[in-house]
This record gives C-alpha cells, structure tokens and sequence, in this order.
C-alpha cells in the first residue's frame, strides 16, 4: 500500500547519513500536526555497526505489538513438538471477538494453528490470537518475553478485546526499546533458530496494514512489521529492507485525537528517516 505523497517537502532528508537524537526530534517537530500527539521511537541500523537512536522510551500499553512475542512463543512449542501448526481448530462463533475476519466466520469453520498464527499477524486478527493464548498458555508467553531480554516494561496480562480485564487494572504492555531488540534477534536468527526466525519474518512480511511505516516508502521495498492501536494510541514496529541499508524502526504514538492525520504524519517521518539513512 502506501504512496500518497504528493509534493512534500521533507525537511533534513537528503544523503544518507547516520542520524542523531536531534535529527530525529527535528523530523517529530516538522511533520507533527497533532501537537497532543506524544511519540516514541526507536532507530537501529543493521547489518554493520551503526548508532541506535531513541526518543522517549516508556512503558505503553502494547496493543497487537504484544502479538510479536505470542508468535515467538507459538514457533518455539512447534520446535518443541509442543505444538501442531497442523492441528485443526472449529471456530466458535460465541467465543471469537471483534478485529479481523475469523469474526465473521461462519460458526464450525475450521483453521489450522498455522492459519490463526498468520491471521494474527498479518490481520491482527484478535480471535486468533486468543485462541492462540488459550493453547498456548499466558505464562509461556511471559516466559518467553523473559527469555528474550525484554524489560519489565513487556507483558502479557489479558486476552485481546477484554475490557473487562483492563478495568480490573490488567493490561498489556511493551516499549519501543524491547520491541526494537526483539526484532533485531528474529533479523540475525538470535531468536529461536534461523529456519524459524526467517519464517517469522516473512509471516509479518506480509502485513496487510501498510498505513504507516511503509506508506509513502517505494512499493518494491520489503518491510517486515506489525501495527497496534487502541483508543488514542497507534503503533508500527518492523524492520525495513532498505536500498543502502537495512534499519529497524519502532514507532509508537499517543494521546492521538486525529488517527488519519497522525497516520500521515508518521508516514512523513518513515519516509524522512528513509530518506536518510535506507534510500
């Protein structure tokens, strides 16, 4: 998806070039429209040495981005001949939940563990991921954001859509720094293995929600990312395979009032850290 810019002009975005904290708050303060809208980001090249840049990393409810783990987890049972991803589920339409198509599936559909794994990746799809959770137990999910050397800023404290969970005070929760070393551990194939890291990547390759990181970026370009939102927050973390060099970037924004503007906006700072350091 993605290429409505037309005509932008993108402050600071010329050669490619190592960028810096005040670089990047300058492109946050050039193309922030919303000025309620507060941001974190985070800016790690790869594949040789470069210099991490972080703006604002803090504990934030994870939204979908919490889904990145629960697929890690979901891979290592696999390995652990745990877990069938040929194994059939019937589909119960009492027990699934609004965000994505399982939803609207007639009741007795079957899916096999791999399809809901892909459906809760590419889609966000929440009845996928619950069932996901159910088979694959909270506590190994929480295990496993341990085992990946993520802060105590990420958890998993409910299934998706329980509202009734976040008023009992548990929520999901992650920042960009974890995310950011999570998905440099599936790049290198630090994070289970490198047949299944890779298999990772290609399943969030495929991401069907393109409306912020890869929106205003060149269609052949290859981005591996997942997207959250929940009431005034929208988030995108993924890492991007530019033409010069391979980055990741995480991307959470709060306090949002005007989602469609912010969309834009973070586009418009995709495309200028693009600019700089992937074209």
């Amino acid at each position: 998806m993605g290429g409505f810019c037309m005509g932008i002009i993108r402050p600071n975005a010329a050669s490619a070039a190592p960028i810096t904290e005040t670089w990047l708050s300058e492109q946050v303060k050039n193309f922030s429209t919303q000025k309620e809208a507060k941001y974190a980001i985070y800016v790690r090249p790869l594949g040789e040495k470069g210099h991490d840049v972080v703006l604002n990393s803090h504990k934030m409810a994870s939204a979908s981005l919490i889904k990145i783990p629960i697929m890690i987890e979901a891979f290592n049972q696999k390995n652990q001949g745990k877990l069938d991803f040929n194994e059939q589920v019937t589909i119960r339409r009492a027990e699934t939940v609004e965000g994505g198509s399982v939803y609207n599936l007639a009741d007795g559909t079957v899916l096999t563990i791999a399809q809901l794994v892909e459906l809760m990746i590419v889609q966000s799809d929440n009845s996928a991921c619950n069932i996901l959770i159910d088979k694959l137990k909270m506590d190994n999910v929480n295990a496993m954001i341990k085992k990946l050397g993520c802060s105590s800023d990420t958890s998993l404290q409910r299934k998706m859509m329980d509202f009734a969970a976040v008023k009992q005070g548990r929520q999901n929760y992650t920042n960009v720094t974890d995310m950011a070393n999570i998905l440099e551990k599936l790049y290198y194939g630090k994070c289970l293995d490198p047949k299944s890291d890779k298999a990772m990547l290609e399943i969030m390759a495929r991401q069907e929600d393109n409306t912020i990181i890869p929106a205003q970026l060149p269609h052949h370009i290859k981005i591996a990312h997942k997207t959250g939102e929940l009431d005034g927050m929208n988030y995108d973390c993924g890492i991007v395979y530019g033409q010069s060099r391979t980055y990741i970037l995480c991307m959470m924004a709060e306090n949002v009032k005007d989602e469609p503007q912010v969309f834009y906006d973070m586009s418009n700072m995709s495309l200028a850290i693009y600019d700089q350091i992937g074209r």
